[in-house]
C-alpha cells in the first residue's frame, strides 16, 4: 500500500473504509479565545451521506450513532468485508467509488489510469488495498507526468 491510499483514502477520518466514500466534512470555526483571529478545524458528519440511527447495544446510553447510508457501517474505520470475499463487481464499485472520493479531495489523478492498474493488480491476486494503493499511486504519477510535460503557453 502506498502512502497517498493511506493517507486519502484508507486512513483517513472523513471516508468510511468500508465502501470508500465521504461521511464527514471538515468545518472550520473562529476559535472563541484571544485578541487575534484563529480558526479551529474539526469533522462532522456529512448530512446527505450519513443518517443518524439507533443500534443494538449493551447499554441506552450506546444506541445513537452515525451510520454510512450506503452500507450502513458506523463509524470512518469499520469494515464489513475481507479482501478475498471481494468479488468484480463489488471490487468495481470500491474503484468507482475511490476515484470520486480522491476527486471530491482534491487529488489530482488520471482515472483511467487509476482503473486500469487497480483491475490488473487484483487479477494479478493483491488485496484490494493493495490494488488500490497501487493503482492511486500510479494514478497521481500518470497525472504529474502529463502536467510536467504541458508546455507553459508564452506571454
Amino acid at each position: 500500500m502506498t502512502d497517498a491510499y493511506q493517507e486519502h483514502l484508507l486512513n483517513a477520518t472523513d471516508v468510511c473504509m468500508n465502501c470508500l466514500r465521504i461521511i464527514r466534512v471538515e468545518r472550520v470555526d473562529p476559535s472563541r479565545g484571544g485578541m487575534i483571529r484563529e480558526y479551529e478545524s474539526h469533522y462532522e458528519r456529512h448530512p446527505n451521506n450519513t443518517e443518524v440511527a439507533y443500534g443494538p447495544c449493551d447499554s441506552v446510553s450506546n444506541a445513537k450513532g452515525v451510520f454510512c447510508d450506503r452500507c450502513g457501517t458506523e463509524g470512518a474505520h469499520d469494515r464489513i468485508w475481507e479482501s478475498e470475499d471481494v468479488d468484480d463487481e463489488r471490487f468495481g464499485e470500491l474503484v468507482k467509488q475511490a476515484i470520486a472520493t480522491l476527486d471530491y479531495k482534491g487529488v489530482s489523478i488520471q482515472p483511467r489510469d487509476f482503473a486500469a492498474h487497480a483491475l490488473q493488480h487484483r487479477r494479478d491476486e493483491a488485496t484490494v488495498d493493495e490494488a488500490l494503493g497501487a493503482a492511486t499511486e500510479a494514478a497521481i504519477v500518470a497525472q504529474a507526468a502529463r502536467t510536467g510535460s504541458e508546455k507553459p503557453e508564452r506571454v
